[in-house]
């Protein structure tokens, strides 16, 4: 745990420095983008979701993993159907529950409650088959654990009647980083578990399984290789990689209230917090400390472009100080033309959206027929035994599964097909690093060899992109309950335009929406409760309410999704136009930067000449900095074991003196 807050913190400092040096370089724009990156970096979330049947002892669990001895998820009681627990941090405890409220715009309210009303919201002996109609419990509270992003998601248990718990559950799954699936020393795993684990593990593979009680069960081995051995066979994957870790929450509990080392080594948490902490680590380490390296690096690559250029351009004398002048206005006059309303990439986006929203229109007409005909052989080929419960339940269960794999995919056909989209609009504006150096290359300049500096060696952006995708599709879980598909593909956009600091603004444009799409498949109570009315089921009534059931999701679906392509529409476009913006101010404080060199006289330049070298040679010293500590990440998240992330102090090379990061 201790190694990835320190990759964190080094990343903090980094890109802190890098800020304060753009600025005392006299690079404004380039400060206020680093600052921006530095923001969004310190909102970023790791999310780990908290799933298993009912009675497992899950709350149990998260008290003791959080070190919270004043209980903050309520043990010894039922839990209430679908509700979900959202645990962050916060300086000050607020917890905030959500209330499905169709009088408000958004669709719900939100009460403010202390921490011991907590069970009247989220257990079925306060807020019996959730009546108060509880959408989701968010809690922040000041604990340390939490403070580096890391949310922790608390489910309502999954089990075979539990239709609506474990689809609730099931829509975390894909913006989970972590699973935590817990199980206990009672007994072996179930047949429902296996099937909601092999559903989940489609979308998260990076799963912990818990095995709690075990000091109520001195044969725990034995259900614990059990275990093993089921999950292995249902995942088809091999059984070492199964992650099973025994351990007591009461005995930690105990460890909370007494001190007593004994207890904590009896509770075996050791072992589970450093799983937990290093598979966050490694699966958020280069994703979420890498995306925003990168980003804060190629500012300072404009930056080092820049000086560069001014460098070789002193004393020239061969006129092409005036020319690249030019040709950098031109590009600034092409860049301000693509802002105009009549630009042709504002009838192309157009267009896009369009066709986007009709393969997603017919994306969706291609689900509501799956789910029927699903309804129609099952309840043919079953007859007249469709109307007992646990048949009628199976099925509701796979249309479920069905119109939820179905929203994902459409997530995933927005996503990529916006991706594609952004990259041809910012190959076709060339929203280029080294517009000085390719200026200078076009027009062939040979530069007096006592001025000389050589250019970096371009490079591509394409692990920044590639990076882009991940955070975006993983990280945008937490702010809402259920999927957010607006989220996800909003997060993509911004990122590709504008890199993480975007990414996590624009994610917002859909997450308004998640709450709606996360209660995507709420008629499934309302299914269960009609059906449950009658005292004798014919074959009818049960099709009649799965239809009923199929259509009101597929409206539902239809209903968040348009919304939400309608807004990434405006998202887009904003999102582009502030780019274009942004790129102008940089370009025209760059010319007024190599304008002030032009007419200096031989003595000046020298002088200049000097001074530039030391900026370069500062940028270049930073610059080494972030691929040493870009390296580490990706050592860490490959598994090497880091015994240090602290800075050592500055030490002489080669090439000078230059500040190290000791990651041994």
């Amino acid at each position: 745990m201790a190694t990835f807050f320190e990759l964190n913190r080094s990343a903090l400092q980094l890109m802190e420095q890098s800020g304060a040096l753009a600025k005392n370089l006299g690079f404004e724009v380039a400060a206020g983008s680093i600052q921006g990156q530095i923001d969004a970096f310190q909102k970023k979330k790791l999310m780990v979701v908290v799933a298993g049947e009912a009675r497992r002892g899950k709350s149990s669990l998260l008290n003791a993993l959080l070190n919270e001895a004043q209980p903050l998820f309520p043990v010894d009681i039922n839990v209430c159907t679908n509700v979900v627990t959202i645990v962050q941090y916060g300086e000050q405890e607020k917890i905030e529950a959500y209330i499905q409220d169709a009088t408000h715009e958004q669709g719900y309210r939100i009460e403010a409650i202390t921490r011991e009303r907590i069970p009247d919201y989220v257990s079925e002996q306060g807020n019996p088959s959730n009546y108060k109609n509880v959408q989701l419990l968010n809690a922040f509270i000041p604990n340390e654990l939490l403070r580096e992003g890391v949310v922790f998601v608390d489910t309502p248990g999954v089990g075979s009647l539990n239709v609506e718990h474990a689809e609730t559950t099931y829509s975390f799954l894909p913006n989970a980083d972590l699973l935590l699936f817990v199980c206990d020393a009672d007994s072996g795993m179930t047949e429902s578990e296996l099937i909601f684990l092999k559903r989940g593990y489609r979308y998260c593979q990076n799963i912990l399984y818990p095995l709690t009680k075990k000091d109520l069960n001195a044969n725990y081995p034995a259900i614990l290789e059990d275990n093993r051995a089921k999950i292995s066979a249902a995942l088809e994957i091999p059984a070492e990689d199964v992650q099973i870790v025994p351990v007591s929450s009461m005995a930690k509990l105990r460890f909370l209230k007494t001190g007593s080392k004994t207890m904590y080594a009896n509770s075996n948490f050791a072992a589970l917090e450093e799983q937990l902490w290093t598979t966050i680590a490694r699966r958020r380490g280069e994703i979420l400390i890498s995306p925003y390296l990168s980003a804060v690096r190629e500012e300072l690559e404009k930056i080092l472009d820049n000086l560069k250029a001014q460098c070789l351009l002193l004393g020239s004398g061969q006129g092409v100080a005036p020319q690249l002048v030019e040709e950098l206005n031109k590009k600034i006059a092409a860049l301000e033309t693509l802002q105009d309303s009549s630009a042709g990439w504002r009838s192309e986006l157009n267009l896009f959206f369009t066709v986007l929203q009709n393969d997603v229109s017919a994306q969706q007409r291609e689900i509501a027929a799956e789910t029927q005909t699903l309804v129609d052989k099952q309840i043919s080929a079953m007859g007249s035994k469709i109307c007992r419960k646990a048949n009628y339940v199976s099925l509701l269960s796979n249309v479920n599964d069905v119109l939820s794999r179905g929203v994902l995919d459409i997530q995933e056909n927005i996503s990529d097909k916006i991706t594609e989209q952004v990259r041809r609009q910012t190959e076709q504006s060339d929203f280029g690093l080294s517009v000085n150096q390719d200026i200078l290359d076009k027009l062939d300049f040979k530069p007096e060899g006592e001025l000389q500096v050589k250019f970096t060696k371009k490079k591509t952006s394409d692990k920044l992109v590639k990076k882009g995708r991940t955070i975006t599709m993983n990280s945008m879980g937490g702010s809402a309950a259920g999927m957010i598909i607006g989220g996800a593909a909003g997060g993509m956009l911004g990122f590709y335009i504008g890199g993480p600091v975007l990414a996590y603004e624009f994610a917002q444009a859909g997450a308004a929406y998640g709450l709606s799409l996360g209660g995507l498949l709420g008629g499934t109570k309302g299914c269960m409760e009609a059906l449950s009315r009658y005292d004798e089921l014919d074959v009818g009534t049960v099709r009649k309410a799965l239809t009923q059931h199929i259509t009101a999701s597929v409206s539902g679906m239809t209903r968040v999704v348009s919304n939400t392509i309608a807004e990434l529409r405006v998202t887009m476009t904003s999102g582009f136009e502030q780019q274009l913006k942004l790129r102008v101010k940089e370009l025209r404080e760059h010319i007024a930067k190599i304008q002030k060199n032009i007419d200096l006289a031989r003595n000046e330049n020298m002088q200049a000449a000097a001074k530039l070298k030391d900026q370069i040679a500062q940028l270049q010293k930073q610059l080494a900095q972030f691929e040493r500590l870009d390296e580490a990440v990706a050592s860490f998240c490959s598994g090497e074991k880091l015994q240090s992330t602290k800075a050592e102090p500055a030490k002489e090379t080669e090439k000078g003196a230059e500040v190290t990061y000791g990651f041994l």
